[in-house]
């Protein structure tokens, strides 16, 4: 089943199938991405998510009043209570803003350390390994092989390491090569040219370790998260 991300002020949630898609309550303006996607959408420009867009009425204006309405008496007393408020406003408007001024410092910061845990565990999802159009010679053999990594998180990827398995006839793997790519900026992507093989038909991508400072990753294919760990991939 399709999975998609949503892309909600600087978080991107997901994935969710369009059903857990439909109870998010998104619009026709919700930037939208899959894996079959090669950049964000908007969600009312993919005909599979039309059905379950929410539809926001347009306001109600309420019609002017007649122009040659009277005006109507306003008393002394009412612009008097109207000043006594705005005075006691002032007096106690220092003392709020500064503590709610604290109260949303620490309120960002828990929701920035939040946003950032989301987007460590969902790392493999959201960086993304590719090849292009290789050669596969007539009787085995690999060449004029590239390879993309794409980083569609808010973060610098500091280095990512994949590892290319080039795969013969039976499955098997005839050889196994690492390439190394550093400092890859949000939503942007890098490529480089992998060695060639004199056998192999086909090859076969891993990510092997991603680390990102801005993020606090340190993610590592060939350890084992804790089980239960909340946060697994969050550098020491």
């Amino acid at each position: 089943m399709k999975k998609y991300y949503i892309h909600i002020g600087q978080e991107n949630i997901g994935p969710f199938d369009k059903e857990q898609l439909k109870e998010q309550r998104i619009t026709k303006d919700t930037p939208v991405w899959s894996d079959e996607m090669t950049d964000w959408k908007k969600a009312g420009e993919i005909d599979d998510l039309k059905i379950i867009l929410l539809t926001i009425p347009p306001p109600i204006y309420n019609s002017p009043k007649n122009e040659f309405e009277k005006p109507r008496k306003r008393s002394l007393l009412k612009y008097l209570l109207i000043l006594i408020f705005l005075i006691a406003f002032v007096a106690i408007g220092s003392t709020i803003i500064s503590e709610n001024y604290t109260n949303n410092q620490d309120t960002s910061i828990l929701a920035d350390d939040s946003i950032q845990r989301q987007t460590r565990n969902n790392i493999t999802s959201l960086v993304q390994v590719t090849t292009n159009e290789y050669s596969v010679n007539t009787f085995g053999g690999i060449s004029n092989l590239d390879v993309m990594v794409t980083n569609n998180t808010d973060y610098t990827i500091d280095q990512i390491t994949v590892a290319i398995d080039y795969i013969k006839k039976n499955d098997g793997i005839y050889k196994k090569e690492y390439l190394t790519f550093n400092n890859i900026p949000a939503y942007q992507n890098k490529s480089l040219s992998a060695p060639n093989s004199n056998r192999g038909l086909s090859v076969n991508l891993t990510k092997q370790t991603i680390t990102a400072s801005e993020l606090n990753l340190c993610y590592d294919n060939n350890t084992v998260p804790a089980t239960g760990d909340p946060d697994p991939y969050k550098c020491n």
